[in-house]
């Protein structure tokens, strides 16, 4: 194997391909990641040519041996690469001659490298996809434990990057428990979509032999078959849809890694990340720095480009297969890899971050957390428009901050300062606590209904396809 090895296709060419055309036309760099896919996908389809008569079942025997022992070179290490042959497919078929003669040759009837690579293509995704469902699971898992493991701890809700009001920390984190669990769901629809089998389509207008296409689909466990063989070589579309499951979740990957990156800050100090998330200074020896989360964060962007580059690589091409659609395996590859660590790597942060409540409940009391309880307090007991409620609380936190003091500081002689004799705040109104309890509804924050809802999570994802 150590001779330049010949094209499968040179026939109707005098010149070989100069370097640089070799060099923009080689994939093998990245697409020998199919080779377990390209020989499954093989032998199915060697075993259907046989099943028809095509070929005799000792060719398709002798085939599929020689593939087998192809798989067991490639993952020995023993396989060269030689980028003019472009990708996995064309090292496979030739290292198949070499092994077995002209009946290697026969492995190509009735199939083309079009519906070749698009099958490959569609095992990968959906190995890929089966793999990731089962990361998520065990994410969703470990959201909803420590959730439950800090049922009654208070925590800061914010709006525009400000103190709003008190929230459970569990219903904090369960707001990215159904993030993700929405990503799930729409993982689940990218499979639906990459669960359909191309191979049979040949080039783009089916095969000239009696090939069964049900038989092949059957063998590699695909739930349906492409209606259209034009349509089976130049869909895209599970790609796309797996794609936006990847850019949705790296953004809720992205938005949690970016409250903890605030939060594991100095000046926040709500969280504190274990040294299995953390990297130190080269330089700055007190440092002990979020990376993990900020390399997370920064991998949103490049995921978010694969599916942008995948529209726009798609927008303009006619049907049906055009070889621009090599590059989609470059951003499949890298944004399978890239889910696979940041599922993997959120579970990892989470486990390893200690919550400081102390802090949290230091920053409610100076944010005036309490303020729109008491706003509703007022529109509650003495029946005044909320607009009214709302201008007088917030001359009540005016005059605490001027005062440098909290609103659980208030004494009835601030109040009647501030709003007169007619009004009276209790005491209780003015607690963290105070303000948990009073919410209510479905989804809401109260330890109730915090509660209601892990229990509804825990049943869901208990009943996971």
């Amino acid at each position: 194997m150590n001779k330049k090895p010949e094209k499968l296709w040179g026939g109707r060419f005098n010149e070989s391909i100069s370097s640089i055309s070799e060099q923009i036309s080689e994939s093998i760099s990245f697409d020998y990641q199919l080779y377990r896919f390209d020989i499954q996908g093989s032998i199915a389809h060697v075993r259907m040519l046989s099943r028809q008569k095509i070929l005799t079942a000792n060719q398709s025997e002798t085939i599929e041996k020689a593939l087998n022992q192809i798989q067991g070179e490639i993952e020995s290490g023993m396989m060269e690469y030689h980028t003019s042959l472009e990708d996995i497919h064309t090292h496979i078929e030739k290292r198949l001659i070499e092994i077995i003669g002209d009946d290697g040759k026969a492995l190509h009837t009735g199939r083309s490298r079009n519906d070749q690579v698009s099958t490959d293509t569609h095992l990968f995704l959906k190995f890929s996809i089966a793999q990731q469902k089962k990361l998520l699971h065990g994410l969703l898992e470990t959201i909803i434990d420590i959730s439950e493991k800090n049922s009654t701890v208070i925590w800061a809700g914010y709006t525009h990057t400000q103190i709003a009001q008190p929230v459970l920390l569990s219903h904090y984190l369960m707001a990215y428990f159904w993030k993700f669990y929405r990503d799930y769901s729409l993982l689940s629809f990218a499979e639906n979509e990459t669960d359909i089998s191309p191979l049979g389509a040949a080039a783009m207008a089916g095969a000239n032999y009696p090939i069964d296409r049900e038989f092949t689909a059957t063998e590699l466990k695909f739930k349906n078959i492409y209606e259209n063989s034009m349509d089976a070589v130049s869909d895209r579309d599970y790609q796309l849809s797996y794609h936006f499951f990847a850019s949705r979740f790296f953004i809720h990957v992205s938005s949690l890694c970016e409250d903890l990156i605030l939060y594991s800050t100095t000046e926040f100090g709500y969280v504190r990340m274990g040294d299995k998330v953390t990297t130190g200074s080269s330089i700055m020896p007190q440092k002990k720095n979020p990376d993990i989360a900020e390399l997370l964060r920064g991998k949103s962007s490049r995921v978010i480009g694969h599916l942008n580059a995948l529209m726009v690589m798609l927008k303009s091409l006619p049907l049906t297969y055009n070889r621009d659609m090599q590059e989609d395996k470059v951003y499949l590859f890298d944004s399978v890899k890239q889910v696979e660590m940041a599922i993997s790597g959120v579970q990892e942060i989470l486990l390893n971050c200690k919550f400081i409540p102390e802090r949290v409940l230091q920053n409610l009391r100076k944010g005036f957390a309490v303020a729109t309880d008491i706003a509703d307090y007022l529109v509650r007991e003495y029946k005044v428009p909320f607009r009214v409620a709302h201008e007088l609380t917030g001359k009540l936190v005016l005059y605490c901050e001027q005062r440098n003091i909290f609103a659980d500081e208030l004494s009835s002689t601030d109040i009647e300062t501030v709003w007169g004799s007619g009004y009276k705040l209790p005491v209780e109104v003015l607690t963290l606590e105070s303000c948990i309890k009073s919410k209510q509804g479905r989804g809401s924050t109260s330890y109730e209904e915090v509660k209601k809802q892990i229990d509804r999570a825990k049943l869901l994802i208990k009943n996971m396809d």
